[in-house]
């Protein structure tokens, strides 16, 4: 049965979108920087709201959930004009005297929806590029990150335009399963990819759209030719950065037989002088989400042989880093994306070996590789497939506007971040303007030619006009008359070579 309140709403902001309203850049200006005014203004109740959530650090909110939104925001403002401005290109001689442009135009009406593991960032970010592609949008905010969704909806009914956009945080999985009952002009989902395969058979119906930003389990290699004790520091950091629920979080470690040792004696140094001697009661670690995440969570400890951890408090959601060795690969453990501070670890001997497991399974979101051998980082590159990869560093690649984010294959379609953003939520239309003009006074060459005339006094006359027209560019008129019928082999080999000369460089 239809949703009738989400059909009121999807057909008022069609509506709304069909008077122009969000086509205009004054208006586009207006709700960017209504975004970053909500944010600006209200840093301190989102810090609080997502710490009540995800017991995140101040740190990780204020860099995670403000400063990027911020900065991609800022992006969008100081470059709106010439990402919407129509871009000239090349028009061939056939074209003449017509020229050819791109318009960005907005899609229309989007659907958002959001994840509860970075509930500010993965609603904002999007959204900002829906608002500069000139769209309506409805978001749906993640009702299990509850109090940073009640927030951002009163927020964003707050500071934005409620007759471009509408928002909610309340509704569950038959709520979108109502949301895709209807048509929409793109959908951009970030979350798990079971959900994501639901949302892409529903838009199918449609022939909608999408992104889909998943996830997936992301490989680390660990080569033996590493500063080892700077490898454990940056792959602890990583696993337990809002702990461990990160798409492009490390899920899996492919670590050299001989140095196996040597980086888990390095990881419990870096733990201990990250975190304590007390895990649980550092200010630094967050906590899982929910008690059910934590109760699954705290199932993979039985999936191997557990070297580091393997502490968990359901009651209040916590789960330590925990490195597993020797892991069943037939377990949830090395079948399902973990996503949280749990990290199994698979020795191998020869970098083929890695290659080959890797090449076994989905394609992750993200690679990752510790290796100062060149060989080894054209091998691993040129022999594997996902969304990114990234050398000797981990999650650095999300914070950078310039680079694509979004998956390969099982990990996610599309992807976004700066004017990527933008071009996702907006169709590069083709626009030509010929005329009808006819004005042949500046030159005493007759510009068209009878195709019924001998041969060499056609060639002659059609090159002489075209040199006319390329050299002096005063014909505001030109109609070359081989292209309509009766069609002769000769009329068909020079329109040919017209049509090839926009394949030339220009």
């Amino acid at each position: 049965m239809v949703n009738p309140n989400i059909q009121r709403i999807n057909q008022t902001l069609r509506k709304v979108f069909l008077t122009n309203k969000t086509r205009k850049i004054d208006w586009r200006y207006s709700q960017l920087k209504a975004v970053k005014k909500l944010v600006t203004e209200n840093k301190d109740e989102i810090t609080k709201a997502v710490k009540k959530d995800l017991g995140k650090p101040d740190f990780e909110i204020h860099q995670s959930e403000i400063a990027i939104i911020l900065a991609e925001v800022d992006d969008a403002i100081s470059n709106l004009e010439s990402w919407s401005k129509p871009e000239k290109v090349y028009s061939p001689i056939h074209f003449k005297p017509s020229t050819s442009h791109i318009i960005k135009d907005p899609l229309g009406v989007a659907l958002i929806i959001s994840p509860w593991n970075y509930p500010v960032n993965l609603a904002l970010v999007p959204l900002i590029g829906a608002i500069a592609g000139g769209n309506c949008a409805l978001l749906k905010l993640s009702r299990h990150s509850a109090s940073t969704g009640e927030l951002m909806f009163r927020l964003l009914n707050k500071y934005m335009d409620t007759d471009c956009f509408s928002f909610d945080y309340e509704g569950g999985a038959q709520y979108i399963t109502d949301l895709l009952e209807f048509k929409w002009d793109h959908i951009f989902f970030t979350g798990s990819v079971n959900v994501g395969r639901i949302v892409y058979q529903a838009a199918a119906k449609f022939l909608t759209p999408v992104t889909l930003e998943l996830g997936g389990k992301n490989p680390c290699i660990v080569d033996k030719n590493i500063n080892m004790k700077l490898a454990a520091k940056k792959i602890v950091w990583g696993k337990c950065w809002n702990a461990g629920q990160t798409c492009i979080g490390l899920d899996y470690l492919l670590v050299h037989k001989s140095v196996l040792d040597e980086l888990l004696e390095e990881c419990k140094a870096v733990m201990k002088e990250f975190f304590g001697e007390d895990i649980k009661a550092s200010t630094s670690y967050a906590r899982v989400i929910s008690k059910q995440h934590t109760e699954r969570l705290s199932k993979l400890f039985n999936n191997g042989k557990v070297v580091i951890g393997g502490d968990a408090d359901i009651e209040t959601n916590y789960i330590s880093p925990t490195f597993i060795v020797e892991p069943d690969l037939e377990s949830p453990l090395m079948t399902e994306e973990i996503f949280g501070p749990v990290l199994p670890i698979i020795t191998y001997e020869n970098i083929d070996e890695a290659i080959e497991f890797i090449q076994g399974r989905a394609n992750p979101l993200t690679l990752y590789l510790f290796s100062r051998d060149q060989a080894i980082q054209d091998r691993v590159l040129e022999s594997t497939q996902s969304g990114s990869v990234m050398f000797n560093d981990v999650l650095l690649h999300f914070t950078n506007p310039h680079l694509p984010f979004g998956g390969s294959g099982d990990s996610g379609i599309g992807a976004y971040h700066g004017k990527l953003t933008f071009d996702t939520f907006t169709h590069r239309r083709a626009l030509v303007k010929g005329t009808t003009n006819k004005d042949t006074s500046t030159t005493t060459t007759t510009t068209s030619t009878s195709i019924s005339s001998p041969k060499s006094d056609v060639k002659k006359s059609f090159y002489s006009n075209s040199y006319l027209f390329i050299s002096l560019k005063k014909l505001q008129w030109l109609d070359i008359p081989l292209k309509y019928p009766p069609y002769s082999d000769f009329a068909d080999s020079v329109a040919g070579k017209m049509i090839g000369s926009g394949c030339t460089i220009h």
